[in-house]
């Protein structure tokens, strides 16, 4: 205790003078006050040393960097869920447009569904319709068979005759192989329709034509355009500029440049020279080509002519160096004789040269297996009809016979 109050009142005693300065300093008069005051010492400026305040710039920096990069981490934040909204938006839209294309394919399956469903029954009712008029017309057969004595294959073996006849012909006159073939395949359509056992020999030749025509198509020739062609040219071989000779007189008129004179002796001087300038005509050939009379183009032209219609007989026997000596003449007479200057004969001089460009194909075949066999058949038909007639014929009475005797 004695220790305590000792070591509190030296702090009193401290705090006394201090005391007592204050209240002397307050009851003195104000000069003594100021001197006072300018005798008490200023308070002394705590001052941090560098190393203190390095820390201190290095926290305030490390605060910065902190905040710089939280603000950073926030914007890329933003960003990122701005990108997500709108990548949730494309993705929604196009979700949306796919399912109105769903639901468009469905509506089209529904409907292409409805169509299958109407085709199929129609497909069913065609079918029906069918077997109902094959059997109205194998009744209508058998009633005409009875009537007329005609039997089905005979009807069918006359359209068979009559194909393979127009087939020889389009092969003969016209060249025209295509034709012919689908004449043949058409036959040999209706003997198959046939259901006869005998007329496998007919099939079998009819197929080998077909085969050996089949093979002449694939070189086949347009014929009947090339005929064509050579009958145009013929009509236009009359405008190859070839004058023909006429008496005429033609209007006074004066030319290019020319005074026609009024009256008295210079008009009729201006006849004359007209008149003599009428009397001859020359035409200019380059190369030194002949000149050909006026009554000898006639003859050119039907020359010409000539050799377009021997060069479409040529054409329809398939020789082909007829063809090509036929239409070299043709070119080579209107290319010396007659003047190239115009369009009308550039022009046929062009189209023959593309006509000599074209290769005619070689020998068609014939079709003499199938004519030969058809007869062979029909011969054969006829006495097979004979033959089953009587055997139908035997076979009724015996059946008539036994329900008689039953």
């Amino acid at each position: 205790m004695t220790e305590h109050n000792q070591g509190e009142n030296p702090d009193q005693d401290t705090n006394k003078p201090a005391t007592s300065t204050s209240v002397v300093a307050s009851t003195a008069p104000p000069s003594v006050q100021d001197k006072i005051k300018r005798a008490k010492p200023a308070p002394v400026q705590a001052r941090l040393g560098w190393l203190p305040r390095t820390v201190l710039a290095l926290s305030l920096l490390l605060a910065v960097a902190a905040a710089a990069l939280v603000g950073y981490q926030f914007y890329l934040f933003q960003q990122e869920k701005i990108q997500l909204l709108a990548d949730r938006e494309a993705l929604n839209a196009t979700l949306q447009s796919r399912a109105g294309r769903l639901d468009k394919l469905e509506g089209d399956i529904t409907q292409l569904t409805q169509q299958l469903k109407q085709e199929r029954d129609a497909l069913k009712s065609a079918n029906q319709n069918r077997e109902l008029l094959q059997s109205r017309i194998s009744v209508l057969e058998k009633d005409i068979a009875a009537i007329s004595g005609a039997h089905r294959i005979d009807w069918m073996l006359r359209e068979v005759e009559h194909f393979i006849t127009v087939a020889e012909q389009r092969l003969t006159l016209l060249g025209d192989a295509r034709g012919a073939l689908a004449l043949l395949q058409e036959a040999d359509d209706i003997v198959r329709a046939m259901q006869e056992p005998s007329a496998r020999p007919l099939r079998e030749a009819l197929v080998r034509d077909v085969h050996k025509l089949k093979l002449a198509a694939d070189t086949n020739v347009d014929v009947e355009g090339i005929f064509l062609r050579l009958s145009a040219l013929s009509d236009r071989v009359v405008k190859l500029g070839i004058p023909s000779f006429e008496l005429k007189q033609e209007p006074l008129q004066p030319q290019a440049g020319e005074a026609l004179p009024e009256e008295g002796l210079a008009l009729f001087w201006y006849r004359f020279k007209r008149f003599l300038s009428s009397l001859y005509d020359y035409q200019k050939h380059p190369k030194g080509r002949p000149i050909t009379l006026t009554e000898d183009r006639e003859f050119l032209a039907r020359n010409v002519i000539m050799l377009l219609q021997q060069a479409q007989l040529a054409l329809l026997r398939g020789d082909n160096e007829a063809y090509r000596v036929s239409l070299t003449g043709a070119r080579e007479r209107v290319e010396m004789y007659i003047q190239q200057r115009t369009g009308e004969t550039q022009f046929f001089v062009a189209e023959l040269s593309e006509l000599l460009s074209v290769k005619l194909r070689p020998a068609l075949p014939t079709i003499e297996e199938s004519t030969r066999a058809v007869r062979v058949f029909r011969d054969y038909w006829n006495k097979e009809k004979l033959i089953r007639e009587q055997q139908a014929l035997k076979l009724e009475q015996q059946s008539a016979g036994q329900e008689a005797s039953r």
